[in-house]
């Protein structure tokens, strides 16, 4: 249910995916109040998090679903600390 009309919920929505709003969902979203680079390497973990977890520890099909090589995932799970490194 969204409490306004449509035309409020398209905004939201745009906000959102212009990152202007914020919605707590499992952790993924960035804090706003950390900077571009930390937001970006935040998202970016909980994604990689995410597809690991999705394909169930193997970085192949985690690197799949990511579009990136084996090597990018493997660099990127050894720098931001992720299981199944």
């Amino acid at each position: 249910g969204w409490p306004g009309n449509v035309r409020e919920l398209r905004n939201f929505a745009d906000r959102w995916v212009l990152g202007v709003e914020q919605i707590a969902t499992a952790g993924v979203l960035p804090s706003p109040a950390l900077s571009l680079p930390e937001q970006v390497e935040q998202f970016e973990a909980g994604l990689i998090a995410a597809a690991l977890k999705d394909s169930e520890g193997s970085v192949a099909q985690a690197a799949e679903r990511l579009g990136i090589p084996k090597k990018t995932l493997y660099d990127k799970i050894r720098k931001y600390q992720l299981a199944g490194s």
